[in-house]
């Protein structure tokens, strides 16, 4: 019998894009267009800085761009911080059934290593998609159990896609690969702690997974060997973090059944489990006077709950940016206060608003699993005005899902909204063309250069 690790193997190193759905690869392009999208506004936030200087003083070998400059760094340096690009406010997507961020790891992986290789545009896509495959099916089998213990499933998770990613685009055997998952074994790690505190790690969990990943390769590469049976083994990665190993059996209809599609857009640059909260609380502020609220009562399910409403003392009073993104008392008030949500409402002087503060004090969140929606985030408020009359708003399924669907107009809306501090009309339109065309482009050489930002540019605007 096949373990878990030589089915991901086979899958990882024997799909071809030909055998992929055109629907697949036609949606995968829209994912890649929201990654680069993120990726590249959050250039002048403090954690990229942060990654950006260390990763300079390494003084590494210059082999792959630190994306939107003209500077390189050894494989492992630049992927690390690529990956921080992208993941690093919180906005890019999300396989709400997995509870997981696919493209942070994968495609940051899949351009850097691709970049190192001289891979061509379709060898790229090819190793985007099998990971988001990969990635995706990671958090399907954990069925939010590293959650539930306090990981965050996308740093543990990441490590393993990066490593399928980067062995594919290395041209490495499938013993080579299976030894790579096994040393990912023991590098997958991200503790949820930031949660109490608002601290910056989880911008960095993907890209540390990909860092990771790079050295478990090319030390499986030299020889290094690592357990065969990572993920099902009696000290293997479930039954250390999950107590059991049910879930495993989603990694057996790989390249016939695909996930990509479920892979969904944040509208919001918060924690997704506050999004449907966020719209049932834009429709109320277009029927209700926030002036007249009472009282707002937020019902979650209690997995939930933990991340997003606890500690209470530190949601109501939010000191950082990422306290803010996983506060639903913040993100509630914002939302009834400025109706929007989007990067510019992550600030400390919103924060500090004598409005949004006294909003967050009516807020009560309730842990409440009869709210749930399993493979769902939805949102449940009831608003009590100050005439005593109620309203209840109930958003079962997210926007993205197919009972939700996100017009894609505001995913090219938001393409442009994150880009055009940076870049001009023509160079977004010329950015959004290569990336339609990534698997028929000869290298990632043009799209690398395209992303890259100069002061002088900058000035101009």
């Amino acid at each position: 019998m096949k373990t878990v690790s030589e089915k991901i193997a086979e899958f990882a190193l024997g799909q071809s894009i030909q055998s992929i759905p055109s629907n697949v690869i036609g949606y995968g392009k829209l994912l890649l267009m929201d990654t680069f999208g993120v990726a590249m506004a959050n250039l002048e936030l403090e954690h990229a800085q942060a990654v950006r200087r260390v990763v300079e003083n390494m003084e590494s070998k210059p082999v792959c761009t630190l994306w939107g400059s003209g500077d390189k760094a050894q494989v492992s340096e630049a992927v690390l911080y690529n990956a921080a690009l992208i993941h690093g406010s919180d906005y890019d997507d999300t396989h709400v059934a997995g509870i997981i961020h696919p493209s942070a790891a994968v495609v940051s992986t899949a351009v850097t290593v691709g970049e190192a290789t001289g891979a061509t545009g379709e060898e790229i896509y090819e190793a985007i998609i099998i990971g988001w495959e990969i990635i995706v099916r990671l958090g399907l089998a954990a069925r939010g159990r590293f959650h539930d213990v306090g990981y965050h499933g996308t740093a543990i998770a990441a490590p393993f896609a990066a490593a399928c990613v980067a062995g594919r685009l290395l041209k490495v055997s499938k013993n080579v690969l299976v030894n790579g998952l096994g040393i990912c074994g023991s590098q997958a790690a991200g503790l949820q702690e930031f949660l109490r505190d608002g601290s910056w790690i989880k911008k960095l969990h993907p890209g540390w997974g990909t860092h990771s990943a790079v050295y478990a390769v090319n030390l499986a590469r030299a020889g290094f060997t690592g357990p065969k049976e990572v993920f099902e083994g009696q000290f293997g990665l479930w039954k250390t973090h999950c107590g059991i190993t049910e879930g495993l059996e989603v990694f057996d209809d790989l390249g016939k059944v695909w996930h990509t599609p479920e892979i969904t857009f944040k509208l919001y640059p918060v924690c997704h489990m506050t999004h449907s909260f966020i719209d049932c609380l834009l429709k109320a502020r277009e029927q209700l006077d926030p002036e007249s609220i009472e009282s707002i009562e937020c019902r979650i399910e209690d997995r939930c709950y933990h991340i997003v409403c606890e500690p209470e003392e530190a949601k109501k009073n939010p000191e950082t940016d990422y306290m803010m993104r996983f506060s639903l008392p913040y993100v509630a008030a914002v939302a009834l206060v400025h109706g929007k949500v989007s990067p510019w409402e992550i600030d400390m002087e919103l924060a500090r608003d004598i409005r949004i503060r006294e909003l967050m004090g009516k807020i009560t969140c309730i842990a409440d699993d009869e709210k749930r929606n399993p493979g769902y985030f939805p949102g449940w408020v009831k608003i009590r005005m100050k005439d005593k009359t109620e309203q209840v708003y109930d958003q079962r399924w997210e926007a993205g899902t197919p009972q939700n669907p996100v017009d894609m107009d505001a995913v090219m809306t938001k393409f442009h909204n994150n880009l055009e501090h940076f870049y001009t009309e023509e160079q977004i339109e010329r950015l959004s063309e290569l990336i339609q065309k990534m698997d028929r482009l000869e290298s990632v050489h043009e799209l690398i250069q395209c992303l890259r930002v100069t002061g002088s540019e900058k000035e101009e605007r």
